[in-house]
């Protein structure tokens, strides 16, 4: 092998991992396109992906001479300057995965081998006359010229992500007007929890963060958080004024497996008890105990009338018995008196987060597909009225017991996608089968072909007022053309009707 083909088959190597790098850490993991801390790094990454695009064509195609590799040699110059200020950025700004940082040091050895190599390769270049020799390497032209292609697209991605993520309005001040409270929040990373969270500190409020991994949440919240890792390190003295709990691994990932499953329960069933066994030996207990759940423990194929307070779980529905086992390790706090607000979500629409920006990104590349038949029902709700929630369930007293947060005007799954599309002036014209999704995810795919048909019927008997009551509404602040449905106020929700309580803190309306 000459010591041209060598560079190329390293440079190659190094686009491959690359391409591992940016899909598995800076999309799956990080999410960097949805994080308003991510700016600064998406641009430089816009940067040197358009470097590294005119690099790889020269490379598959030209023979630099002359003052040309001196050109060349600029270029890579300024793509090592990028990477120092990105090192120097991504450890100011998030802690990276383990994983990732080895790769980056691979990255960084075979990156130093590849160019040692085409220096040598190229070292009798430097006399001859300036000029750009067409050549071709067969397979590794062509090879190079699609990575070209992709990084070009993925530079036009960050590019365009920096730039909306550089325009994201601060958080949202959440309970600005309220005496300060002190929160103890267990999952304050994930996507709900971390908008709660920024959104509290705005307002003034402590917060303390139950978290797996403390330094990487202290990291998150700039500081301004205190991030521990075990109910352990709570004093019996400590003053609490309202614990929401949000912690579980993501239901959406690997199949569910029956080690899976053990560890989605045990993610959320382990902390709850973690954080009752707390109170139950706190000196003075928290005022409010906000506790997450879906919509799933009604199982795949209700069709739910008004909440219900305690329902059993669905034989053979991981969904609803993962709930339900959830909702159990929570029941003891209200038996012994604190007041307990159980949100069962729908899916949570939000830029930042969730499912939406996947299926956004298809929509807008114009692949927003109908699943299975699309009847399923689709019980949404946007992430500003979840927030919403948390501030009323707070101010107001009487908010307790179980309610469905989803909007009062839910769709089909068609509908929703139909609807997606329209937000960014693309056709819905794809359609995917069902039983592909039944046969790559398993019993995973009841999430997304058979939804519950559920109602917000406390919401509405309560007169709440919903932000975004309506999908156009909805779709519309994450497509960046902000307007507000007839159903729907530019406002934070709000309770106008009355609540008469019942035994043990259930809720009557009337």
């Amino acid at each position: 092998m000459d010591l041209h083909t060598l560079f190329l088959s390293l440079l190659l190597l190094q686009i491959a991992m690359g391409a591992l790098d940016t899909v598995a850490h800076h999309e799956l993991m990080e999410k960097l396109a949805n994080r308003r801390s991510a700016a600064l790094e998406l641009k430089l990454h816009a940067a040197r992906g358009l470097v590294y695009g005119l690099l790889f064509l020269v490379f598959a195609w030209l023979r630099p001479q002359g003052l040309w590799l001196a050109a060349v040699w600029a270029l890579v110059l300024v793509e090592v300057g990028i990477t120092l200020w990105d090192f120097v950025v991504e450890d100011a700004t998030r802690l990276l995965p383990n994983t990732e940082r080895v790769l980056h040091t691979v990255l960084a050895v075979n990156g130093g081998a590849m160019f040692a190599v085409y220096a040598l390769a190229t070292r009798g270049d430097w006399t001859l006359p300036s000029a750009l020799t067409p050549v071709a390497h067969g397979g590794m032209s062509w090879a190079l010229s699609a990575a070209a292609l992709g990084i070009g697209l993925s530079a036009l991605r960050d590019g365009l992500a920096a730039r909306a993520n550089a325009a994201e309005p601060p958080p949202r001040p959440l309970l600005a007007e309220h005496p300060q409270q002190h929160f103890l929040i267990s999952g304050g990373t994930g996507f709900i929890g971390t908008a709660l969270v920024e959104g509290l500190l705005a307002g003034g409020h402590r917060i303390t963060v139950l978290s797996r991994d403390p330094r990487r949440a202290a990291l998150r919240f700039g500081g301004r958080a205190r991030c521990i890792a075990d109910t352990a390190e709570l004093r019996d003295d400590e003053a609490v004024d309202v614990v929401v709990n949000l912690a579980g691994a993501p239901v959406v990932g690997p199949r569910w497996s029956a080690a899976r499953k053990r560890a989605l329960l045990a993610s959320r069933v382990g902390t709850t008890r973690a954080l009752r066994a707390w109170c139950e030996r706190a000196q003075r207990r928290p005022a409010l105990w906000l506790q997450a759940s879906a919509i799933g423990v009604y199982g795949a194929q209700a069709r739910s009338g008004p909440e219900r307070r305690a329902p059993e779980a669905v034989a053979g529905d991981f969904a609803s018995e993962l709930c339900v086992a959830w909702e159990r390790a929570a029941a003891p706090i209200a038996e012994q008196g604190m007041r307990m607000a159980t949100l069962r979500l729908g899916l949570v629409l939000g830029r930042s987060g969730g499912m939406l920006p996947m299926l956004s990104l298809s929509a807008a590349l114009g692949c927003a597909a109908t699943l299975g038949h699309g009847r399923q029902w689709f019980a949404w709700i946007h992430l500003d009225d979840v927030l919403a929630f948390v501030e009323d369930a707070v101010r107001h007293p009487g908010v307790r017991g179980a309610y469905n947060l989803v909007a009062p005007n839910g769709c089909t799954q068609a509908e929703f996608t139909r609807a997606l599309a329209r937000a960014h002036r693309r056709p819905a014209w794809l359609r995917m089968p069902a039983w592909p999704l039944r046969a790559a995810l398993g019993e995973m795919a009841t999430m997304l072909l058979d939804g519950p048909q559920v109602e917000p019927q406390r919401l509405l008997d309560q007169r709440h007022r919903f932000v975004h009551a309506g999908l156009d509404s909805a779709l519309a602040v994450h497509a960046r053309a902000p307007r507000f449905s007839s159903e729907g106020g530019e406002h934070p929700g709000e309770f106008h009707g009355t609540v008469e309580h019942g035994p043990a803190g259930a809720g009557r309306l009337r």
